[in-house]
């Protein structure tokens, strides 16, 4: 993929894409590191990690020259507290940015997925480095087959043509740089209109069931059940609750 200068004004001029590399966050994080705040709106991206991954270091599986692996360097202007809107942010550029301009119906998957028709077609990974957020974004663009058991889906199997990547990379991040400027109020309605699972039963991964009810203010995921309301911080994360024998 060419490099792609076309950065927003308000963000910095560089993007870095490698043939192979081990992990684009990994990279991207030594970028924060080094230069601070100045980071903000670098890309670093690749064709193949060798040791891509999601959260709670699950492997992320991508085929060299098919998917798109990227992570975006943000100083964001927020308080410290607020930085759990990231995850919902991102989600929303790629929704919003890359999905749902081609015609596609993406929901999200709190904390950090999205989901076409029931099946991953993006994980997101947030790691904060000083005053930066590195955001990692792996996103099933122009695969032909993917692997049955990962439940997952790509753009190519959804609209029957491939996907310039790097437009698709363009316009997530400019996207992303849109949506940041937002309040979270705004932030919260526009991830609350493509939450996934709204009306259905879910199951925490403690074994708690209910219903999906909002957001906290720090973009923490609330749940009515039984007993009133419960707040779930990101670690938790959630999937449907299987029917009850």
């Amino acid at each position: 993929m060419a490099t792609d200068r076309e950065i927003p004004a308000e963000t910095r001029d560089y993007t870095e894409w490698h043939e192979t590399i081990r992990s684009t966050n990994d990279r991207a994080c030594e970028i924060a590191r080094e230069k601070g705040t100045k980071a903000h709106g670098w890309i670093v991206g690749a064709e193949e990690q060798t040791a891509g991954r999601g959260r709670k270091g699950r492997q992320w599986i991508s085929e060299p020259g098919k998917g798109l692996a990227f992570s975006l360097v943000i100083a964001p202007s927020w308080e410290r507290r607020r930085w759990g809107w990231l995850s919902v942010a991102a989600a929303l550029a790629v929704c919003e940015g890359g999905l749902r301009s081609r015609g596609l119906d993406p929901l999200i998957k709190w904390p950090n997925d999205i989901l076409v028709g029931g099946r991953k077609i993006c994980g997101i990974l947030i790691e904060i480095r000083g005053d930066c957020a590195v955001i990692g974004i792996g996103l099933n663009v122009n695969e032909r087959k993917l692997p049955l058991e990962l439940g997952a889906v790509s753009m190519f199997q959804l609209l029957g043509v491939e996907t310039n990547r790097e437009i698709l990379v363009k316009e997530i991040r400019e996207e992303l740089i849109n949506v940041l400027q937002l309040a979270e109020p705004l932030i919260a309605e526009r991830a609350w209109d493509l939450l996934a699972w709204k009306e259905e039963v879910v199951e925490t991964s403690s074994g708690l069931r209910g219903r999906i009810r909002g957001f906290s203010e720090n973009a923490e995921l609330k749940v009515e059940i039984p007993g009133g309301l419960v707040t779930l911080s990101d670690p938790e994360g959630i999937r449907l609750a299987k029917p009850v024998q």
